[in-house]
C-alpha cells in the first residue's frame, strides 16, 4: 500500500515509562531516551492513497485517497528488541478508512473531524491543526510556526529517536502484529508551538506537562508494507493486564 504524508507535525512530551507501559499489551516495553517514554501528538495529512494491486483504484472510487489524521504514539520495544511504534489512538476523518484499519490492522483508529489551516502570520507560515472526535468529543489541536532554516535531516540524538521510525505494533484478535514501512529519510525544520489542546491524549490515558518538542516535515512518499504475527495468541480465557485503553478503543 503506498501513500503520501505532508503538513505533518511533531509535538513530543517526556514521560514517567510507567505511564506508558501500563497502555502496552503483552511483548512490547516503553523504548525510552535519556530515561524518558516519548509520547507525540502527531497530525498530517495523507493522499494518494493507492492500495496494492487490483485493488489500486478503489481508494479514489470510494473517496478515502485523501484525509487528515491526527494520532497519539509511543515508542516501544518489541520481541527481540526490535523498536517502532505503538498507536494510542489514530483519528481520521474517513469512515471507511476508520473501519479497514481497524478491522484488517487492528489499528484503534476513530473517526474525527480533521482539519488543517495553513497561514501566513506576521511573514512566516503557521500551520494549524484541529481534531474533534465524533464517539467522545475528544479534541486535539496543534498550531506551530515552522522556523526559517532550510529542511534537513532529523538530527542524530533525541530528533532521530522520535520521526525515523519504520516498524509499528498492533494488537488484533489476541495477536501482536508488526508492519512496517518505507520512506526517504526525514526532511525536519525546527518549529515553536503556538497553542495546544492535548485532550486526545488525555483521553487515551497519558499526562503530559510542559513545553513539548516540535518539528515540522516535508512530504514523503511512503510504502507500508504487510503486517505478520511476532507473538502467539493470548490463551482463551487469560487476562491482559494491560489492556485498559485497547478495549475501551474496540468498544
Amino acid at each position: 500500500m503506498e501513500q503520501r504524508w505532508s503538513r505533518i507535525a511533531w509535538a513530543h512530551w517526556p514521560v514517567d515509562p510507567c505511564q506508558v507501559a501500563a497502555l502496552l499489551p503483552p511483548g512490547l516495553e516503553p523504548d525510552t531516551f535519556d530515561g524518558s517514554a516519548w509520547v507525540g501528538l502527531v497530525p498530517f495529512q495523507m493522499s494518494d492513497l493507492r492500495l496494492p494491486g487490483t485493488l489500486a483504484g478503489l481508494s479514489s472510487a470510494v473517496g478515502v485517497d485523501s484525509f487528515g489524521e491526527v494520532n497519539v504514539r509511543t515508542y516501544v520495544r518489541g520481541p527481540g528488541g526490535r523498536t517502532g511504534v505503538w498507536f494510542a489512538t489514530l483519528d481520521a476523518d474517513r469512515l471507511l478508512a476508520v473501519v479497514t484499519a481497524r478491522v484488517a490492522f487492528g489499528l484503534p483508529y476513530r473517526l474525527a473531524s480533521a482539519r488543517c489551516r495553513v497561514t501566513t502570520v506576521d511573514g512566516s507560515e503557521e500551520l494549524a491543526w484541529t481534531s474533534v472526535r465524533r464517539e467522545d468529543g475528544a479534541r486535539a489541536e496543534l498550531r506551530v510556526r515552522p522556523g526559517d532554516g532550510p529542511p534537513r535531516r532529523a538530527a542524530p540524538g533525541l530528533e532521530g529517536f522520535l520521526v525515523e521510525r519504520y516498524s509499528l505494533y498492533s494488537w488484533w484478535h489476541g495477536h501482536l502484529l508488526e508492519g512496517s514501512l518505507s520512506h526517504q529519510p526525514w526532511r525536519v525544520r525546527s518549529a515553536r508551538l503556538i497553542a495546544a489542546d492535548t485532550g486526545t491524549v488525555t483521553a487515551a490515558g497519558i499526562d503530559v506537562t510542559g513545553e513539548p518538542h516540535v518539528l515540522v516535515g516535508e512530504p514523503v512518499d511512503v510504502r507500508v508494507h504487510p503486517f505478520h504475527r511476532v507473538r502467539p495468541s493470548v490463551p482463551d480465557g487469560g487476562t491482559v493486564p494491560r489492556m485498559r485503553l485497547l478495549e475501551r478503543v474496540a468498544e
